[in-house]
């Protein structure tokens, strides 16, 4: 066979691509192999997952409406909110502001991954991007997933267990969290202490995707409504900012009971009152 000097050229210069891509491909998949922060695997313990399935339907239910209110601490100074929230499973959810009397009115809506807040003062209904889900909620150390819950422990993770422990003199599960691929989510781990006794979760731990430990949320009060008991108090610390804290207290809570679907509108997003 009889090539000519450009076809010797052309197939050299092949075989230096493929050269490289085989090389390319090696080297991706040897640092996929070795990543020790980065799993292969997306399958869950079955143990784990029905604890944190548990926890999340103590805390959520088919249906929320509670009473609650916030203390925004910060070195200097101290803030105070008081808010209505209304959830209906993982679809909707509800929250209008209604002291200080300076952000009565103010709400957040989210219908599935959809985002609006309403600012009374300038009469304005803003849409808010899932980039800025995780952007401060009013000035707090609680997110806007952490108040009207995008994401899902349960559905956007994998689980592992990492034995009983004692946690303020209560027996817990650790439970590790790691994000699946291309789940909607920034945290590289969530860590939770689950009650043993009735999947409370106690603790929440959240770490970047480098391993480093961010944000500290502690339960406690717990209390029983209805069906469901949960932390009536929520504390979170965010850890480069020492000395500051956001508190959550459930004033009350309606678990599993109608909510009507007028609720979760536009509409009433920017009426007075809620």
């Amino acid at each position: 066979m009889i090539f000519s000097c450009n076809g010797l050229r052309l197939i050299l210069a092949m075989n230096k691509k493929i050269t490289m891509c085989s090389v390319i491909c090696f080297l991706s998949f040897s640092a996929a192999a070795f990543a020790g922060d980065k799993p292969l695997t997306t399958a869950s313990d079955p143990r784990a997952l029905k604890l944190v399935e548990a926890a999340e339907q103590n805390a959520m239910g088919n249906s929320l409406v509670a009473n609650v209110t916030m203390s925004i601490e910060r070195e200097s100074s101290k803030r105070d909110l008081k808010f209505k929230l209304w959830q209906w499973k993982r679809d909707k959810a509800l929250v209008k502001i209604s002291e200080p009397v300076k952000d009565r009115d103010t709400g957040s809506l989210r219908l599935g991954l959809n985002l609006w807040q309403y600012l009374p003062n300038v009469g304005r209904t803003v849409r808010i991007p899932p980039s800025m889900m995780l952007q401060s909620w009013m000035g707090s150390d609680f997110t806007n997933d952490d108040l009207i819950k995008t994401s899902s422990l349960s559905r956007d993770y994998t689980h592992q267990l990492d034995g009983e422990d004692e946690l303020r003199g209560e027996k817990v599960m650790k439970v590790t969290c790691l994000p699946k691929p291309n789940a909607p989510v920034v945290w590289g781990k969530v860590r939770l202490w689950i009650r043993t006794k009735d999947a409370v979760n106690l603790r929440q731990e959240f770490y970047s995707e480098h391993g480093d430990l961010l944000k500290v949320m502690d339960g406690s009060d717990v209390k029983k409504y209805g069906k469901h008991t949960i932390p009536s108090t929520l504390t979170m610390t965010v850890i480069k900012k020492p000395g500051t804290k956001t508190t959550m207290r459930f004033l009350d809570a309606n678990f599993d009971g109608p909510v009507e679907d007028q609720v979760f509108t536009q509409e009433n997003l920017t009426h007075a009152g809620g």
